[in-house]
C-alpha cells in the first residue's frame, strides 16, 4: 500500500470513468442510492446540469441561424457524512472525489467499488475514457520561499521582475502509450482556490489548513487520462486506474524539490 503524507499538500482528488450512456438511468437510482447509503454514503442530492449539443445542423436548420439549443443532464450525487467525498453519477460517467486523501488505494478502491456497483444493477457494455486528477497546494512556511518547494523550470520569471507579482502559470502535455498527461502549475496571491472548470462541481468540505490560508501559494494541477473503447473490464479499469495514478505521481515528484517531499513526509 503506497505511503501515506503526514502533512500531504494534496487537497482535493477526483477520479472519473465514462462509459455506455444509460438512457434509462433514473430508473435504477433506488437501488444504487440504498447501496451507497449502506456504505458509507448516506446524504443524497438530486441536480440537473445543461449543456449544449454542438452536432453538425442540417441545412434546413443552418439557414434558420439557430442557436444550439441546451440539453438538460441529470446528476445524482452521493455524499458521506462530513461531506468530505462523494459519487457523481451521470447518464455516461461516474466519478469519485475527495476532499480528504489517504492513499490511492483506499481512494481509488472507493471509485472501483462503485463502478462495479453500477455494472452489478445496470449492466455496462464498454468504457471509453478513465481519467484521475490531483490538485496540490504548495504553502511556504514562516521565511520559506516558492523556490524551496518548486524546480525552476515552472517558476517562470515569478520573482524576477520587478514589481510585485500577481500570477504565473506553466503548462506541459505528455502522450504515452498508457495516455495523457497535462501538469499545470500556478503561482499566485491570495487565498488558495480551484480552476474553473472545477467549481460547478465543488460541493465538498475543504480542509481547513488549506481553507484558511493566505499568501503566495502555488496550486499544482495534475491531470492524467486515457481514451479508447474498451469492454467493460472491471480488472483492466484498475490497472489503468492505477497506471494512471503512476504517471501523476512522477509529474508531481517532477515537479517539487526535495525539500519539499521531506517537508510534507
Amino acid at each position: 500500500m503506497g505511503k501515506m503524507m503526514r502533512s500531504a499538500p494534496v487537497f482535493f482528488t477526483v477520479a472519473q470513468v465514462r462509459f455506455n450512456t444509460i438512457l434509462s438511468l433514473a430508473s435504477y437510482v433506488p437501488a444504487i442510492q440504498e447501496h451507497f447509503r449502506r456504505n458509507g454514503f448516506p446524504d443524497f442530492k438530486k441536480g440537473v446540469t445543461m449543456t449544449f449539443n454542438l452536432t453538425p445542423l442540417v441545412q434546413e436548420q443552418k439557414n434558420e441561424a439557430q442557436a444550439p439549443a441546451p440539453v438538460p443532464i441529470e446528476r445524482y450525487v452521493f455524499s458521506n457524512l462530513d461531506n468530505t467525498m462523494n459519487f457523481i453519477l451521470e447518464q455516461s460517467s461516474i466519478a469519485f472525489q475527495a476532499t480528504e486523501y489517504q492513499t490511492f488505494e483506499v481512494f481509488g478502491g472507493h471509485l472501483l467499488q462503485g463502478l462495479e456497483l453500477l455494472n452489478k444493477t445496470i449492466g455496462l457494455s464498454f468504457l471509453e475514457r478513465i481519467g484521475v486528477r490531483y490538485l496540490d497546494a504548495v504553502m511556504p512556511r514562516g521565511s520559506e520561499t516558492l523556490d524551496q518547494y518548486l524546480i525552476p523550470e515552472v517558476m517562470g520569471l515569478y520573482g524576477k521582475l520587478k514589481g510585485q507579482a500577481q500570477y504565473s502559470f506553466s503548462e506541459t502535455q505528455t502522450e504515452g502509450p498508457e495516455g495523457f498527461v497535462v501538469s499545470r502549475t500556478v503561482i499566485q496571491r491570495g487565498q488558495i482556490g480551484f480552476p474553473p472548470d472545477l467549481i460547478q462541481l465543488m460541493t465538498l468540505k475543504v480542509q481547513q489548513r488549506f481553507e484558511q490560508f493566505r499568501g503566495v501559494h502555488a496550486i499544482i494541477d495534475t491531470d492524467a487520462f486515457v481514451m479508447g473503447r474498451i469492454a467493460f473490464d472491471l480488472a483492466e479499469a484498475k490497472r489503468r486506474l492505477h497506471t494512471l495514478h503512476d504517471r501523476t505521481d512522477e509529474s508531481f515528484r517532477g515537479t517539487v524539490t526535495e525539500y519539499a517531499i521531506a517537508a510534507w513526509e
